[in-house]
């Protein structure tokens, strides 16, 4: 009975009622189980037992960045080149370019880190401490929250995570991880009251204490063993503002996010005046040029212009020279996705270190900027570009050089040149590599990359895969090279997933090793120095001595040269039609793409008059003269950091 009276203090405080624990019906007893299993670990106490000397800290105020202009409604047209594999949230195959727009930047955490200022701001808790020895942090929830299925987010949603994460039925070692080493564990002191406990001292304690989600309990009630086959067609609710029904996944042909009418964030200082179309709907278009027509028409409302020959080719186009197409060019301040050639070291000749090296040197990136990017790109130089002071300077990409790389491949063995011009062993072997690459519109820089191989003696086989094919190859660890890109965010570099020796072998009974499959590990990098490296990164509490072995960690992973850098664009470049609106700053310093902090708009009666005159006979034929605008190709670089 104590503990009724503060709850509902608390509720009374925040204009709810009691009735909404009502609707938390779901215990899972195989959960409870577990908690009862790790009494250490899961803690439940009072709000009596809060240390009195808790120095509790609330929104610091840090400036708005949505536009009090923007515009409920709408909705969105924009495409994908293919269905993901599966829509649920982890698990194999779960690693995919769409699961950016369903999940990561459709959830919030309990702290939130302001995209400009970069200090913290109010995410799921609106209040929060940090005890003396920096080993925990105590949060007060936002009994408002739900989730998009409507369910009320409390204290046992939190306890549910560390439940469903450290799960191995989830088939997803680097989540099992995380959740079992990073964390001491969880106190409930209530409903809307929690702490979490660090098994360390960090620099920041708030990182990795304040970046928990809840897990929806109620939804998982099916969860077991069979999880990676019984969610896989369902989208896991999120307390973001959008949801996918069973009916908007449509494989093959389109996937639709549908916004909350009324959604938590609405009247929330930093999420207000945010995600604020009702729809965003992603047809799946598998040609990129074949996208690129259908923006010209009017069909989608804004695309990507990454490439030059869009970048360029829009200015020629009747809507843009009307000022009915906008183009735009925004910096950023992230960190690069590490976008290149991963080599398989586990197959044979790549287990080399000279063959690599070799192929550092025969692989002309520089000529691909220059000749099929025009020179709009830049040169990506490591693993861990864009960390501030955790990326080691000192790194730059091997430069192509045909005299090195021969140099190279002679050490490793390929002394003699065959008659094709290919170098060979003298056993025979030649020196043929495979080259596995998306079908995307990248593919027709292949030429470029085989061509200036051959002059160093390498043979590049291509390989040209749909993007769901290629993944799966990939995380399977059959491919030998393979052009590919991770997603890069935070402030500190995260290499445990992509290069500790937990993710890259396994060993069979019989002693030998093979391959781990569904990791990030895809270069089968397992170096003990360098595994030791990263653990003592993970367990280090001293800045200076983090950003040490962050350089240590970097160099190794050069010299091992498992990873090509190719190269990187400093932000986006987009053209988007008119009626789509953008706040004056169009968008902030840590956005990746346009659509992912949710600032822009829709003028849905724009649009009704601009989609009209597009579909009558004579298109924009129709246009009256006062009705163009000149051409807009704005440049936004306030971040620009390059």
């Amino acid at each position: 009975m104590k503990l009724l009276s503060p709850l509902i203090a608390w509720l009374i405080l925040f204009g709810l009622s009691t009735e909404l624990s009502a609707q938390e019906v779901f215990t899972d007893p195989r959960a409870t189980a577990y908690y009862k299993s790790k009494p250490e670990f899961f803690q439940f106490k009072t709000l009596a037992d809060l240390p009195s000397n808790l120095q509790w800290q609330t929104d610091p105020l840090e400036p708005v960045f949505a536009d009090p202009r923007a515009q409920r409604g709408g909705e969105l047209n924009f495409f994908l080149n293919n269905t993901p594999p599966v829509l649920r949230r982890v698990g194999p195959n779960s690693n995919h370019s769409f699961r950016d727009s369903a999940y990561d930047t459709n959830d919030f955490s309990l702290l939130s880190m302001h995209p400009n200022s970069l200090r913290w701001i109010p995410g799921l808790a609106t209040a929060w401490a940090v005890s003396e020895d920096g080993l925990t942090a105590y949060f007060k929830l936002n009994p408002a929250v739900r989730f998009t299925d409507g369910q009320p987010v409390s204290a046992d949603d939190y306890l549910y995570t560390f439940y469903f994460y450290q799960s191995p039925w989830i088939n997803a070692p680097w989540y099992n991880d995380f959740y079992h080493r990073e964390f001491a564990g969880i106190t409930k002191y209530d409903d809307y009251t929690i702490a979490l406990h660090l098994p360390s001292k960090k620099p920041d304690p708030l990182y990795i204490l304040g970046s928990i989600s809840p897990t929806p309990r109620q939804f998982f009630k099916d969860f077991g063993p069979d999880y990676c086959q019984v969610y896989s067609e369902k989208f896991q609710p999120t307390t973001g503002a959008y949801t996918i029904a069973p009916e908007d996944f449509i494989r093959g042909q389109s996937i639709t996010l549908r916004r909350l009418p009324q959604w938590w964030g609405d009247t929330e200082r930093y999420t207000a005046k945010r995600f604020n179309v009702d729809k965003i709907h992603f047809k799946v278009i598998r040609e990129v040029d074949k996208a690129y027509q259908i923006f010209q028409q009017g069909g989608l409302d804004l695309m990507l212009l990454g490439l030059p020959k869009f970048w360029y080719g829009i200015n020629d186009s009747k809507a843009y020279q009307a000022g009915l197409i906008h183009k735009a060019r925004f910096f950023n301040d992230v960190p690069r996705p590490p976008l290149g050639l991963y080599i398989n070291t586990l197959k044979p000749l790549l287990d080399q270190v000279d063959v690599r090296i070799g192929l550092q040197h025969a692989t002309h990136f520089q000529r691909v900027i220059d000749t099929f990017y025009r020179g709009d790109y830049e040169r990506l130089n490591q693993f861990n570009q864009g960390y501030g002071e955790f990326t080691n300077p000192a790194i730059k990409a091997r430069k192509y050089n045909p005299t090195l790389a021969k140099a190279a491949f002679a050490r490793a063995g390929f002394t003699e040149r065959g008659t094709d011009g290919i170098l060979k062993r003298p056993d025979g072997v030649r020196l043929s590599i495979r080259l596995t690459i998306d079908d995307s519109d990248r593919r027709k820089f292949l030429p470029t990359l085989i061509e200036s191989a051959y002059a160093c003696g390498l043979e590049y086989r291509p390989e040209v895969l749909e993007p769901t094919t290629m993944y799966r190859k990939v995380m399977e660890k059959n491919h030998e090279v393979c052009f590919w890109a991770w997603s890069a965010s935070g402030l500190q570099p995260e290499l445990w997933q992509s290069h500790h020796s937990d993710n890259a072998v396994e060993q069979l009974p019989s002693g030998a090793l093979i391959a781990k499959r569904q990791t990030n590990n895809i270069t089968g990098t397992h170096l003990p120095e360098l595994s030791q490296l990263i653990d003592d990164f993970r367990r280090s509490t001293d800045k200076a001595e983090m950003i040490q072995i962050s350089f240590q960690a970097q160099q190794i992973i050069h010299d091992e040269a498992s990873f090509i850098p190719g190269f990187c664009i400093p932000g986006y470049r987009l053209g988007y039609w008119r009626w789509l609106k953008w706040p004056e700053h169009f968008d902030v310093r840590t956005s990746d793409n346009p659509l992912s902090s949710g600032l822009f708009w829709i003028d849905s009666n724009e649009k009704a008059y601009w989609q009209k005159l597009l579909q009558s006979p004579l298109g924009l034929e129709n246009l009256k003269p006062d009705e163009k605008t000149p051409p807009s190709n704005e440049t936004f670089d306030r971040w620009r950091t390059e």
